[in-house]
């Protein structure tokens, strides 16, 4: 009997890039598999792999930091027969006009053949031994996209055992590592496609309060590139440089009027313009801002110069505001603050003290201070608000994967290779995906007060064809007059 689930199989398609993967494997030296000894702490044998939307993230435990490789493939202008997987850019001359290959939509994996050559070259340069992996994914994964995961990883990669969890998961087990308990918080994690809300309450997630926007860095980095092409340069094909304009120039404003009104004048009250100086990638490998007294320096001949003044913080806004470019969708203040109170009141407290930011999008400067000051707003002034940053907020949830290894619960979350060919999928998706047997509808949430629902048919059923209201001009005409009753002749009567 077929399975009402078909698997998506992966067709290898002939590109030039693709290699087929051999495995590399290497036994350790005491041939065991227990946990390495390391400055009195214990550290894990396994292999740590975040493959998010922009880069991956990979390595052992026993790294300090992990290796971080670009996911995605790039074509050049300079080198055109020539396709550069993951950090082989770095061998690019010219990285001008560069054409970007993306495995990743809106989070999720929608592009097979570009996904599995940089996965491929991931673990050829960095190979996986005998020790478990651990793996991330986007949360409410597809199960197709799953199902792909487990032929990918099992069958031609050959791991011994693997367990795949969120990020989110990861950055909250590295929170109550460094606290020291493991309290109810909040993680925010603004990265390249999107930006997840997501509160755990003793230790697990809180569903009916988690949130989802839509805005992520890709986002930003394509609307600077709009706007800086409409009004200076075009700049619509050079992802790669602009990205890097955003990383180096933007900031998060703390008051948007107070700044917009220093942007408008045009000598040297406006602090916030600044020169950026545009590679050339013969003398200028990577842009850089040119500082308020170097202006009367010489520059490098022929080079470009960017003039960046609102867009600085105009830009990172959109994570507080996406209405501003027309989307119909709340910002990260306030889409925390109806997260928080959709969960249960008692923990609003605890909630507010450990609220955590992880993801690119929390580096810009200010981003701390501005999301305090907004989220005060939204929430009751009787209880305190604590956000706390990470250090480095991409390798974050990485780090985290350290402290999942030592958790008791981590064994019995492993699926072993001889597990999946026995059970095949069903047992990954069933331990890898804790949702499905949670509860998804809120008990001791906040009622919350639903708009009242606009039909236009209904509308429109009192309208006839010349949009005028038929049923009351019907109310209005009255009734015709019952017919009189029907006139008796009787026979003249005969005289006597």
């Amino acid at each position: 009997m077929e399975s009402p689930h078909k698997r998506l199989r992966i067709e290898n398609k002939p590109y030039p890039f693709m290699r087929n993967y051999i495995p590399k494997r290497r036994s350790h030296l005491d041939g065991s598999l227990g946990n390495k000894q390391k400055n009195g702490e214990l550290i894990p044998h396994v292999y740590i792999f975040d493959s998010g939307g922009h880069t991956i993230k990979v390595g052992n435990a026993s790294l300090k930091e992990p290796v971080i490789i670009p996911n995605c493939i790039m074509k050049a202008k300079s080198e055109r027969k020539r396709l550069f997987i993951g950090n082989q850019i770095e061998d690019c001359r010219d990285l001008s006009g560069l054409y970007y290959l993306l495995p990743c939509e809106r989070g999720y994996i929608t592009k097979w053949d570009v996904q599995k050559p940089v996965w491929d070259y991931v673990f050829q340069n960095h190979p996986v031994q005998d020790e478990p992996l651990i793996m991330t994914q986007p949360i409410y994964n597809f199960r197709s996209i799953q199902e792909c995961l487990d032929e990918i990883f099992f069958e031609e990669y050959e791991v011994k055992s693997m367990v795949r969890v969120n990020s989110v998961d990861l950055a909250r087990y590295e929170y109550a590592y460094k606290k020291g308990t493991d309290t109810s918080c909040i993680i925010v994690d603004s990265g390249y496609s999107c930006t997840y809300i997501v509160p755990y309450i003793n230790g697990k997630k809180y569903y009916p309060a988690m949130r989802r926007i839509d805005v992520g860095g890709k986002l930003l980095t394509n609307y600077l590139k709009d706007i800086l092409s409409y009004r200076q340069l075009h700049v619509m094909e050079e992802t790669y440089v602009i990205n890097q304009v955003k990383e180096d120039a933007c900031f998060m404003s703390r008051c948007l009027k107070d700044d917009m009104k220093i942007a408008k004048f045009s000598d040297e009250r406006n602090t916030i313009l600044r020169n950026y100086i545009l590679p050339d990638f013969n003398n200028i490998r990577r842009g850089y801002i040119q500082s308020p007294g170097d202006k009367n320096t010489a520059l490098p001949e022929n080079c470009q110069i960017l003039r960046l003044n609102n867009e600085r913080f105009t830009v990172p806004e959109l994570l507080l505001r996406p209405s501003n470019i027309g989307m119909q969708s709340m910002g990260i203040p306030e889409m925390l603050a109806k997260c928080i109170l959709k969960c249960p009141k008692s923990e609003w407290p605890e909630l507010m003290k450990n609220i955590i930011l992880t993801g690119g999008n929390t580096k810009f400067p200010g981003y701390h201070e501005r999301l305090y000051v907004d989220l005060r707003s939204y929430t009751p002034c009787h209880l305190p608000i604590e956000i706390h940053g990470a250090e480095n907020p991409i390798t974050y949830p990485w780090h985290g994967g350290k402290q999942f290894a030592r958790d008791p619960k981590f064994q019995s979350l492993l699926v072993s290779k001889h597990e999946y060919e026995e059970y095949g999928s069903k047992i990954t998706y069933k331990k890898f995906n804790d949702w499905t047997t949670a509860e998804i509808k809120s008990k001791d949430a906040e009622i919350e007060i639903k708009p009242k629902r606009i039909s236009i048919l209904e509308n429109l059923r009192g309208l006839d064809l010349f949009g005028k209201g038929g049923e009351e001009i019907e109310e209005k005409i009255p009734e015709p007059p019952p017919p009189p009753p029907p006139l008796k002749i009787e026979p003249p009567k005969k005289p006597p």
